[in-house]
């Protein structure tokens, strides 16, 4: 596709202009700040054109996989319904996060990452999505299959993206013990001897197969060229120790203070747009909007909630001071795909792809009215 959108409020890296935006075969050519353009340009209205969002890290794929407890849906319609989903949010790029090993929730998440792999890859084979998908593998290193699910993945050019997890209770995501109790018995509706009783394993699990595991996968991402992320560093030396095994991402940090330790180790910090829309943290931890107060946010993913990525950008924007539209735009587009080594997206540039987003304001509210992948308008 070949347009010209005109009468535009540009989102570049460091300001806001008004103009034109040419794109050709899929690539913008040109930007120019002037209104002239041609006969039959797309008029914008004065609305924002920025770039496509790249989200690092998403679960909503395996809720439409299992829309219910013990539902579970066809993975090729699951992976066309979440591409939908991701389309109208504003994202053009997409990693798709699952999840292997055991986790506190047992295996069950883990045994259909495989169907969902392929639902993905067979709706993109098919034509069949709008946006670029690629595969985020969340290795759960307390899990006592890990090594070998994920051994499954050694030639798939899906994974884009891996991320090394300690779920047990008393650290890191759930520090606070009773909050990790709370959850299993009225959420999951354990028992208290039932929980006890998985507490040990899950803490005996961190203990003895943690540490090899954790290097065992950071070993396959770097053999494989692919970004490793950490995930809920909650102390320094958690901290040490993803930088020492090659992690240039952190999800999620807990605390103030690992995330100044990753700031200070050239580690990227990636909190969830939930948390910072909302304001607090589903476990307690560290905000969001904290670590931005204090500088040290970089990157912000949709987590649970794929309109939450541009709603979160906004919200920097607009409650956090220091944070002007553009830097806080480079927290869902240019930092999270420097990340993930996709150098081709991610700012409104020549020469870059035409993954584009139109985005107007209204009732305080950024509402998605245009989404282009590659030049092409695919909502």
């Amino acid at each position: 596709m070949n347009a010209v959108f005109q009468n535009a409020r540009l989102l570049l890296s460091d300001q806001i202009v008004p103009g034109t935006l040419e794109v050709r075969d899929g690539r913008i050519v040109a930007i120019d700040s002037t209104p002239a353009a041609p006969n039959g340009a797309v008029d914008l209205d004065g609305d924002y054109l920025m770039p496509g969002l790249v989200d690092l890290h998403t679960d909503n794929l395996e809720d439409h996989y299992q829309p219910r407890p013990q539902v579970y849906w066809d993975p090729i319609a699951a992976a066309v319904n979440h591409d939908g989903e991701v389309a109208v949010s504003g994202v053009t790029t997409v990693f798709d996060s699952l999840c292997l090993g055991l986790t506190d929730k047992g295996e069950m998440r883990a045994k259909h990452v495989r169907p969902l792999v392929d639902g993905i890859t067979g709706a993109k084979a098919a034509g069949m999505l709008r946006v670029d998908h690629r595969i985020h593998l969340r290795c759960e290193v307390i899990g006592p299959t890990v090594l070998d699910q994920l051994a499954t993945f050694d030639d798939d050019p899906m994974i884009g993206l891996i991320s090394v997890m300690d779920h047990a209770p008393g650290q890191r995501q759930t520090a606070d013990v009773q909050v990790w109790f709370k959850l299993r018995c009225e959420i999951d509706g354990m028992t208290r001897d039932q929980a006890n009783a998985d507490l040990e394993r899950l803490t005996n699990a961190s203990r003895e197969l943690g540490p090899r595991h954790r290097r065992a996968v950071a070993a396959w991402a770097r053999d494989r060229g692919l970004s490793l992320a950490s995930h809920d560093d909650q102390t320094v030396d958690h901290v040490v120790e993803s930088a020492d095994i090659g992690c240039t991402i952190a999800e999620f940090p807990t605390t103030v203070e690992a995330a100044r330790a990753c700031r200070e180790r050239g580690i990227a910090v990636m909190m969830g747009g939930p948390n910072l829309v909302r304001g607090k943290s589903s476990y307690g931890n560290i905000t969001a909007r904290e670590l931005a107060e204090a500088g040290l946010l970089d990157i912000v993913s949709s987590d649970y909630v794929p309109a939450s990525m541009l709603h979160a950008a906004f919200t920097l924007a607009e409650a956090v001071d220091g944070w002007d539209l553009p830097r806080a735009v480079a927290t869902v587009t240019s930092i999270p795909a420097a990340a993930a080594h996709l150098d081709d997206r991610g700012r409104l540039a020549v020469g870059l792809r035409a993954d584009l987003i139109r985005v107007r304001v209204v009732d305080g509210r950024p509402v998605v009215r245009g989404v282009w992948v590659a030049g092409e308008r695919v909502a």
